[in-house]
């Protein structure tokens, strides 16, 4: 899971780090770290969207703990007023939720897509 979950995150920095192309990849980044990070992840005999919802989580809770990190330092470094340090603590809370939300769809993306095209040889062999 570790390793999925890295993969996510590295791919989400990505993202973020290409100068011109970080306006369309940067919101989808979440989503496309999870499409390539499920495959390191463990999948049981779980249904696809309770798999999908476990590394989602993971995602989540993992950029969780680097935006709170961020926050920390930038709320106790910087003189900010105090509606601004609410502020901050509301994006983190928006982010991380958001993260995990398009970590779970496209971590089921790519579950549903391993899925369909395993089922579909088969069903074509008649």
């Amino acid at each position: 899971m570790a390793k999925g979950v890295l993969t996510a995150l590295a791919v989400m920095l990505v993202c973020t780090i290409v100068p011109i192309a970080q306006v369309l990849l940067a919101p989808f980044g979440p989503f496309l770290g999870a499409y390539f990070g499920i495959r390191s992840a463990p999948t049981g005999d779980r249904t696809p969207l309770l798999d999908a919802a476990i590394f989602g989580f993971a995602v989540g809770a993992a950029s969780a703990a680097i935006l709170v990190i961020i926050a920390l330092v930038i709320t106790l470094s910087a003189p900010i007023p105090g509606r601004f340090i609410v502020l901050t603590w509301i994006a983190v809370a928006v982010f991380s939720a958001y993260v995990a939300g398009m970590a779970t769809l496209g971590g089921l993306y790519r579950l549903m897509k391993s899925q369909t095209t395993a089922v579909a040889p088969a069903s074509e062999s008649g």
